[in-house]
Order: structure tokens, then sequence, then C-alpha cells
């Protein structure tokens, strides 16, 4: 390993204290820092490609955001808090919980902006997506968005991941997410990112070692 990855890795260990007997990582325990740091520099330092539109970057930039998959508006729903503090207080796993590198993704702004308040789930063939003219193949309505097909299932295993490791409930349908699991097998640049976060926050993605342990998952 180089040093400089070293050092690194050590100044990540440091962030923040473990939360003992909790599921879930416990290494990272600042959300800022660990989008800055740990999501920017170290994840897609050297590039990557967004996950709604598949759009190829080689270093973040203002049209670029780190997008939740559980996004903090469910986790704060589940958790029944309102705000950053109350939810702290309340479980000490929160802010662990938005700085998990597993239910992290690039994403571009205008695409993340659109997704906000919306959930996951399916609209049809007679739905048109809004972004064809960023060859993007992401449509949305004012309550749902349904992500292209080779994304949904990273969307599926980071929530499944999130739910598992944080007792949340799943933010929609379990059999849909199944299909979605199955639709979008688990790929190269998946399990080498699976590793990567490993690295990073010590916790793996169960889901994308073995994408049968989600047929087990039941309501």
């Amino acid at each position: 390993m180089r040093v400089a990855t070293a050092i690194a890795l050590t100044c990540l260990t440091a962030w923040g204290a473990p939360v003992i007997g909790a599921g879930g990582q416990n290494r990272l325990s600042d959300p800022k820092v660990a989008v800055e740091q740990a999501f920017w520099t170290e994840l897609y330092g050297a590039g990557g490609t967004s996950l709604y539109c598949g759009t190829p970057f080689t270093a973040a930039t203002d049209s670029l955001t780190a997008s939740r998959i559980y996004s903090v508006k469910q986790i704060k729903s589940a958790m029944r808090c309102s705000t950053d503090r109350q939810c702290a207080v309340m479980n000490p796993q929160y802010l662990y919980m938005l700085a998990d590198l597993h239910n992290l993704y690039p994403a571009l702004s205008r695409i993340e902006t659109a997704r906000r308040k919306a959930q996951f789930g399916e609209l049809g063939d007679s739905v048109v997506s809004k972004f064809v003219e960023s060859d993007c193949d992401l449509k949305t309505s004012v309550l749902w968005i349904e992500p292209r097909d080779g994304a949904k299932g990273n969307i599926a295993r980071a929530l499944f991941y999130m739910h598992t490791e944080y007792d949340l409930p799943l933010p929609g349908s379990l059999e849909l997410f199944k299909a979605w699991n199955q639709l979008d097998p688990v790929d190269a640049e998946e399990k080498r990112r699976n590793e990567r976060i490993e690295q990073l926050q010590g916790t793996r993605n169960r889901f994308i070692d073995d994408p049968a342990a989600a047929e087990r998952l039941t309501p």
C-alpha cells in the first residue's frame, strides 16, 4: 500500500469513536468529511461514472454530487426525528449512516435535485425521460423515480445494505428491489468499489458478495 493511502486510512479511522455492538460502519462519523475526503478523494479520486445516467467523469466538479441512495429524509422519517442534532441524540449511529460509503454514489447535481423527494419505483413505458437531451434514461414523476436498468441493481443492493446493517425499513417494495437485484447483476466495477470501501471504512456490502442473499429477505 502506498504511504499516502496508508496515512489517509489512518486519518479515516480516527474520525469517529466506534459505536460498540452496532451494525454498519463505525469509522466515519462526520458525513461532510466522509464525502469530501473518503468519497471524492479516495473512492473516486481517479474518476468514475455517475449512477443514474452512466456519465463518465475524471474528477469531482460542481456538476456532480454525492447521492445518498437511502436519503437523509427517508432516514429521518424512519427514525422519527427532524433535525441532525435530534437524530444523533436519539441514535448514535445516525451520523455513521449518513457517512456510510456503501450508501453514496456519484450523481449529476440536476438529477439529484429531481430525485430528492421521490421514492424508487417503476413508472412504465408511457412515461418518457425528462433528461433525454443528456442521454439519461431516468424517469421521474412527483412521487416516483425509475432509474435506468444499469443502475437498478446497485440501488437495490445499497438499500438492502442500509436495511440490514442499520435496521431501517426498506423505502419501497421488497419484491421490486429483489427483481432489480436480478435484472442488474453485480459487475466488476461494483466488486472493485466494495473492496475499496472495505479498506476505507471496514465494512463490505454482503449483497454484492452474495446477491442471492437478497432472496432470503422477508417483509
